[in-house]
């Protein structure tokens, strides 16, 4: 693709291609399935990093490699780009936080979240957690989409109540725990 966009002018629409042509194919079933082996995952983010130098190139007239050498979290934010884990994590735990609230019917994933009924809270000197996550045993399991959702969830309960909060309110939240690897 960026060989058919080098004589474009308008960076707006060079987005717009991407967004549409190769960033739709790196998100399309986020909810599903994620990459937990790191081979992988950086498969798929050279894919976006690349892009990513292009447009900065553009942007500032810079190629941001030699001499500089900027990290690439440096150069996705400058452009307005978060990391495709950040954005599949996202996709994922705001499905689940639909389906807890009633937003998207999906009884069988309903049917598997389970709410922790703390016994004995107020001797306990730490906050309980809000949902139980599954006992796991393997790497497969607990690399699950719904265990790693659940296991957001809980970090998020913490600071906001996921049950009142709006989802404009709730995704912002996410997008800091995601962002920040605080899960």
């Amino acid at each position: 693709m960026l060989r058919m966009v080098r004589d474009f002018t308008n960076i707006k629409a060079v987005i717009a291609l991407y967004n549409a042509l190769v960033r739709s194919q790196l998100e399309s079933n986020a909810v599903i399935w994620a990459p937990h082996e790191s081979k992988y995952r950086l498969m798929m983010e050279r894919v976006q990093n690349k892009f990513v130098r292009y447009l900065y190139l553009r942007l500032y007239g810079v190629y941001p490699f030699y001499p500089l050498m900027y990290p690439t979290l440096f150069i996705l934010g400058m452009v307005g780009y978060h990391e495709l884990r950040v954005r599949r994590d996202l996709a994922l735990i705001s499905y689940i936080f639909k389906v807890l609230r009633g937003k998207v019917h999906n009884a069988d994933i309903l049917g598997q979240v389970g709410l922790c009924v703390p016994d004995r809270y107020v001797w306990r000197r730490r906050q309980p957690r809000l949902l139980a996550e599954p006992r796991t045993r393997t790497n497969l399991l607990r690399e699950a989409p719904l265990t790693r959702a659940l296991r957001a969830l809980n970090h998020i309960a913490s600071d906001t109540d996921i049950f009142h909060c709006s989802l404009s309110e709730f995704t912002m939240n996410a997008l800091i725990v995601i962002s920040y690897r605080l899960i």
